[in-house]
């Protein structure tokens, strides 16, 4: 089933035909990271190719999911061994090879989603970039954690105070997917982490204290913020929750989908006067 809808699975008349259903292209963007004791270095891959085709098989408008790019924006980490980095320049670049590869043969319409923290400014700087090279394409781009019924089901069954790495959504999640790689006697909750009013973060958008305001873009070496490469608590992890939380991303995720592949692709007007 979920060969059905890899791009690389298929022939080149088979893609061309997708090209003539005006089809949407899936681009799943990851890292090879460390993830604290217990959870494998494909984490984010793991995860973010797993939602990318399990939607791409229940939407309803024709859809393509690219192999997942697994190089990821990974300098802060780089103090834990097996993490694999990619200069920002070289990450956009590479995501650019893609999408502009994927215009030239025809598709209009396409979708990153990401399953790594960092690359998050990085992606948007791709969707934004395809679209002004190609505005006869659309092309967006979002993380999977920041769809809102994901963040919703999750909230409302969590039990530690923050969402980050390694942490109770990521190892919920890869326990419903994989769950003979997660070594759960590992776990351990890991919170060296100062947070502050303007300093904090946390996957499911929530607030670890309802004083703090909206926090700044700013990510610290991870040394500095953890001893184990988590932070967060996987040890309140289930892959009941993951479950749950899988269903609620793939469904919306299915749900944008569609709801690009049906949205007008307008020409650009020149206001210039010439």
């Amino acid at each position: 089933m979920v060969n059905r809808v890899r791009y690389e699975k298929r022939t080149w008349p088979e893609i061309q035909e997708f090209v003539r259903r005006d089809a949407v292209v899936v681009i799943p963007t990851a890292a090879v990271e460390e993830h604290g004791h217990h959870l494998p270095l494909d984490t984010d891959v793991l995860i973010a190719s797993h939602i990318a085709t399990q939607a791409a098989l229940r939407a309803s408008h024709p859809c393509l999911v690219m192999p997942t790019i697994w190089i990821g924006y990974e300098g802060h980490h780089m103090d834990f061994p097996g993490t694999i980095d990619a200069d920002w320049d070289l990450f956009i670049r590479y995501g650019l090879t893609v999408t502009r590869s994927l215009a030239h043969h025809g598709f209009r319409r396409m979708i990153v989603l990401n399953g790594h923290g960092s690359n998050r400014p990085l992606i948007e700087v791709i969707a934004r970039q395809t679209v002004i090279e190609r505005p006869d394409t659309l092309c967006a781009a979002i993380s999977w954690w920041e769809l809102s019924d994901a963040q919703r089901v999750f909230n409302e069954m969590r039990e530690s105070e923050v969402t980050s790495h390694a942490c109770e959504l990521e190892t919920s999640a890869y326990l419903a997917i994989e769950p003979e790689s997660v070594q759960m006697d590992k776990a351990v909750r890991d919170m060296h982490y100062d947070m502050s009013t303007h300093v904090w973060s946390d996957l499911m958008g929530r607030k670890p204290d309802p004083a703090f305001k909206n926090p700044v873009k700013m990510m610290e070496i991870w040394s500095t913020m953890s001893e184990t490469g988590t932070r967060g608590d996987p040890t309140t992890a289930t892959a009941e929750k993951g479950r749950l939380v899988l269903e609620a991303a793939i469904a919306e995720f299915a749900a944008l989908i569609d709801e690009l592949g049906s949205r007008p692709i307008k020409e650009p007007r020149d206001h210039h006067e010439r």
